[in-house]
């Protein structure tokens, strides 16, 4: 079972290692208009004030990345009036505006990211796989962000709602998720 810990933790939370889910670093990073962004940006101020380490790995960077440029194309069409039909996502990445847009994302990765945030790594096993290949209520990158939490005693950061039965410990602002403690 999870164990759960609200934005008035954080003081007791001072040497721990704290592992970012995408999630939360969109809404600090990519902002759009929701509720969560002001909440989670008071979370991450508050942890670097008190120096805690932040982590990401790869998968979350991954996650990051594909969904902000989504995010882009979004605005995009929006902004210009465009149907989805009438310009595909490859379409759109491919183009110019879409690799200037990715390429803001990678200047913004790489700025509060990158430079901010320690890299977890894991070399996942072929046990690893066989054991993420069973239907629950995370999707397999989720398993394999579990994985790593479990394996370096890290608090996950995340507003998910689908960790609510992990067996990790987990820091979020989500009342659904608080309501579980």
């Amino acid at each position: 079972m999870a164990k759960f810990y609200d934005p008035s933790d954080i003081h007791s939370l001072d040497k721990r290692q704290i592992f970012f889910d995408a999630n939360i670093l969109l809404y600090i990073f990519w902002p759009t208009g929701s509720s969560w962004e002001k909440q989670y940006s008071a979370i991450f101020k508050q942890l670097l004030e008190q120096k805690n380490k932040m982590v990401v790995d790869f998968i979350v960077i991954s996650e990051v990345v594909n969904r902000a440029v989504r995010i882009e194309y979004d605005k995009h069409l929006q902004a210009n009036n465009i149907s989805r039909d009438n310009l595909t996502f490859k379409k759109y990445r491919d183009g110019s505006d879409g690799q200037e847009a990715l390429n803001v994302v990678y200047q913004i990765v790489k700025k509060n990211v990158v430079r901010k945030f320690n890299i977890a790594g894991k070399a996942f096993t072929k046990s690893d796989i066989e054991n993420f290949l069973c239907v629950d209520s995370l999707d397999f990158s989720d398993k394999g962000i579990a994985a790593i939490c479990k394996e370096n005693s890290f608090i996950l950061l995340t507003n998910d709602k689908d960790f609510a039965d992990s067996d990790l410990e987990i820091l979020t602002s989500n009342r659904r998720l608080l309501k579980k403690r």
